[in-house]
């Protein structure tokens, strides 16, 4: 898989752009850090999705809590994203995030309706962005899968899975994170990716 070096990751900054913006309506509107303007402008929440707000799938995924939650996810976004942007083309990388994250918001709604949790509040870009970790794993195991005997592929893919290990330890002993709308995350962008991939390399080879 090349990466195409030499062109701009304009979706990616295109992202950036509209969680920013986000953030300052959020400011705007009485503060990041409120509860009353998150879920004005559209925090997950359950119940609420489950009762017809469908649209809180699309805009919690644009929503941070606070300066902090914000640059962490736009720094993790900045690097990821180019990557799977120069890699797999903007249009399938913009699929990854967009499933990944409204993916991620809808399985996790579901898991809380079935377990019973009330008061469930969630916002924030980082299930979308694991999902681009799930597209990051999926091209270097495409990437192994067609060069077994390469020792360069074999170390990065085996890079790829200990940091994703290291990742889902962090998210599991930060109480802050929601490690199931992570895992989920990850999970259907490894999937969708590895489809997307697979179509990708094989239309190269035509």
């Amino acid at each position: 898989m090349k990466i195409s070096r030499n062109k701009i990751a304009y979706t990616t900054y295109i992202l950036i752009g509209l969680n920013l913006l986000i953030y300052g309506l959020e400011i705007k509107l009485g503060g990041s850090e409120s509860s009353s303007v998150l879920e004005r402008l559209g925090a997950l929440i359950p119940e609420k999705v489950l009762a017809g707000e469908w649209w809180r799938l699309i805009g919690a995924n644009f929503l941070h809590y606070g300066l902090f939650h914000l640059a962490t996810n736009m720094l993790s976004l900045f690097f990821v994203g180019r990557l799977i942007e120069l890699s797999l083309g903007a249009k399938y990388y913009l699929t990854i995030y967009l499933v990944s994250g409204i993916g991620s918001m809808l399985t996790f709604t579901l898991l809380a309706f079935r377990l019973g949790l009330n008061n469930v509040f969630l916002v924030g870009a980082s299930a979308a962005i694991m999902g681009l970790i799930g597209a990051i794993l999926a091209i270097f195991l495409q990437i192994w899968l067609k060069r077994r005997h390469s020792v360069t592929a074999k170390r990065r893919l085996q890079q790829i899975i200990l940091i994703v290990i290291v990742q889902f330890i962090f998210d599991h002993l930060i109480p802050q994170v929601s490690f199931h709308a992570h895992l989920f995350g990850f999970i259907i962008g490894f999937l969708i990716s590895s489809v997307l991939v697979f179509i990708k390399f094989n239309l190269q080879e035509a």
